[in-house]
C-alpha cells in the first residue's frame, strides 16, 4: 500500500482525525490521553457497526485491529489495510510480527508507552494525542532542517569536535572524507542500536550524530535522553538517509520531482520496509545510466567526494559549521 491515508474516528465523546503516510506509525503517550480509546472505538465499530456501536469511522481503506493468539493466521487474510494494535499485544515485541510487517500491503498503527526495537520506524511517525473532544497526532519529535532539537542542546551553529555515523557505508565514507578535510574525526557505530554506547564513550567531546530518521524511531528515547544529558555537547542530524541528502542536493535531480516531495505516493510498503530503502532505491535507478554519478551503497563513488559536490551536500546541514 501506499499513499496519504485519512483516517476519521468519531463517537459523542471523542473524535479523532489524523493521516498516516508510512507503513509504521506508533501512537505514544502516558495514560488517559485518549489512545487506548480510539484503539477500543475502532474495535467496536468493526464488532457491532455504525448504528450499535454509536461510531463513525471514515476511511477510503479498510481499519481492524489485531489481536489475541490467533493474530499471525489473522493478520495472513488483511490486505491493503489499516491494522491497528495496542500495547496489550505482546505479539509486537516479537521477532515473528516483524517478519510479517515486512513486505506487507498493510499500514500499521501501533499504541503503546514501550519502543519498538524490531521495527525501523520513523522519527516523523512517533506521536502521541492532543486534544479533549477534537483530538489529534501531534509528532514527539519535531526538527528544523533535519536536527532535532531539545532545550538543553547547544546554541547553533554547532561545531563537532566529532562525528558518529550510524554505519560504515556510503555515508559514513562522505563524512569520514569531509572530516579530514576540516581536521576533525570521523566514526561509525556499527548500527544505530549502537549510537548510545558509543554517544557515553565521548562524553567530553561535542559529537555530532548523523543517522538514517526513516529508521532511528526506536532509538529516538534513548538518544534524546542522552543529548539532554550532556547539556550542549550532542546534536542529532537526522537526514532520511544519506540518500536522501543527495537527492535534495540537486546534484543528480530536480529537487522538486514528486518522488522527492511526495514519496508516500511512491513507496509501496509491500516493496520498502523503510524509506531509506526506497530513497536508495530511486538514487540508483536515476544514476543507473550515469558512469560518472552512478551511486552505489556499499562503496561511494569519486563524483560524490569532489569539493564542489561535498560543498552542495553539506549544505543540507544547515546548521552546523565545520
Amino acid at each position: 500500500m501506499k499513499g496519504a491515508i485519512r483516517i476519521r474516528v468519531k463517537n459523542s465523546r471523542n473524535e479523532y482525525d489524523f493521516t498516516l503516510k508510512r507503513n509504521i506509525t506508533v501512537l505514544r503517550g502516558d495514560s488517559g490521553i485518549g489512545k487506548t480509546t480510539l484503539y477500543e472505538m475502532i474495535r467496536e465499530y468493526n464488532r457491532f457497526g455504525r448504528r450499535e456501536s454509536g461510531i463513525t469511522l471514515s476511511c477510503d481503506k479498510p481499519v481492524v485491529v489485531l489481536e489475541g493468539n490467533d493474530w499471525e493466521k489473522d493478520l495472513a487474510s488483511i490486505r491493503n489495510s489499516i491494522v491497528v494494535i495496542d500495547e496489550g499485544s505482546k505479539f509486537i515485541d516479537s521477532k515473528d510480527f516483524a517478519e510479517k510487517v515486512k513486505g506487507s500491503s498493510n499500514y500499521y498503527l501501533i499504541i503503546g508507552r514501550n519502543y519498538l526495537n524490531q521495527l525501523p520506524y520513523s522519527v516523523d511517525e512517533v506521536y502521541t494525542v492532543k486534544g479533549k473532544k477534537n483530538k489529534k497526532f501531534v509528532q514527539i519529535y519535531e526538527d528544523a532542517d533535519r536536527m532535532f532539537d531539545h532545550p538543553n542542546t547547544a546554541k547553533f551553529p554547532f561545531k563537532p569536535d566529532l562525528i558518529i555515523t550510524e554505519d560504515s557505508k556510503s555515508g559514513h565514507q562522505f563524512f569520514e572524507k569531509v572530516s579530514e578535510s576540516f581536521g576533525i574525526r570521523c566514526i561509525s557505530a556499527g548500527g544505530k542500536s549502537n549510537l548510545v554506547s558509543c554517544l557515553a564513550k565521548h562524553s567530553t567531546e561535542k559529537v555530532l550524530v548523523i543517522a538514517d530518521g526513516a529508521a532511528i524511531g526506536p532509538e529516538m528515547e534513548a538518544l534524546v535522553s542522552r543529548q539532554e544529558l550532556s547539556l550542549g555537547k550532542i546534536a542529532l542530524f537526522l537526514p532520511e538517509s544519506f540518500e536522501w541528502i543527495i537527492l535534495q542536493s540537486g546534484t543528480v535531480c530536480r529537487t522538486d520531482i514528486r518522488e522527492l516531495t511526495e514519496p508516500w505516493e511512491y513507496a509501496d510498503s509491500s516493496e520498502y520496509m523503510s524509506w531509506e530503502q526506497y530513497f536508495t532505491q530511486l538514487l540508483c535507478d536515476l544514476t543507473r545510466n550515469d558512469r560518472v554519478k552512478k551511486y552505489a551503497k556499499n562503496q561511494l563513488g569519486d563524483y560524490y567526494l569532489q569539493d564542489k559536490i561535498q560543498k552542495k551536500l553539506l549544505e543540507q546541514l544547515k546548521r552546523i559549521s565545520f
